[in-house]
């Protein structure tokens, strides 16, 4: 799944949380820990492996129930040390949404399910056939998304893809854009600060 992909999905799960659990849209702080755990493994997984050759491909440690579970355990004491159980909440599922959307997406293909994807150290894959790089693996993988999305016999899948997303974007502003006035509060405060 795609960065925007991984965000979506999230999103419409901590929403639907959000409104069923608490009767109301997801608040700023619970949105920002949300878009970080939906590319948390990501974040971890791609530069340690495409950067720095620690992995042989870019799903080990961030991808990992070994690491995954630990992590939000850490995060959800914290935010209840903090009073913001909600935080961890997002979080969590967040991260979990990642990892059922790594899961699923190999199904979607015909592959089967990725369950193997979050079984390292347990579970290894082969390592890539050429060493490109953070930046030379982040051009082949978004070349060949440009490359397949401007196909023509794609169109009827692009355009069902593009509303899927903008309906997620039209759920977030109905719900009140969370995240996005928390962002103009403290850059306007950094720049009275200047």
């Amino acid at each position: 799944m795609w960065p925007w992909e991984h965000l979506a999905f999230g999103y419409v799960l901590y929403s639907a949380w959000a409104h069923l659990a608490w009767k109301r849209s997801p608040r700023s702080a619970e949105a920002l820990a949300l878009v970080l755990a939906t590319q948390f493994p990501d974040l971890v997984d791609k530069p340690l492996s495409w950067g720095l050759g620690l992995f042989p491909q870019g799903y080990a440690l961030g991808h990992s129930i070994v690491f995954s579970v630990p992590v939000v355990a850490v995060v959800a004491a914290a935010s209840l040390r903090r009073d913001r159980p909600a935080v961890g909440v997002a979080f969590a599922l967040g991260y979990a949404s990642h990892l059922a959307g790594d899961v699923l997406s190999p199904a979607l293909k015909g592959d089967g399910l990725g369950f193997d994807r979050l079984l390292w150290p347990f579970v290894s894959f082969e390592a890539y056939g050429a060493d490109r790089g953070f930046v030379g693996r982040f051009s082949l993988y978004v070349g060949r998304y440009l490359h397949e999305v401007v196909q023509p016999e794609y169109l009827p899948l692009l355009l069902t893809y593009l509303g899927l997303l903008l309906a997620v974007a039209a759920l977030w502003v109905f719900d009140g854009a969370p995240g996005v006035r928390s962002l103009f509060v403290a850059l306007r405060a950094r720049l009275s600060d200047a």
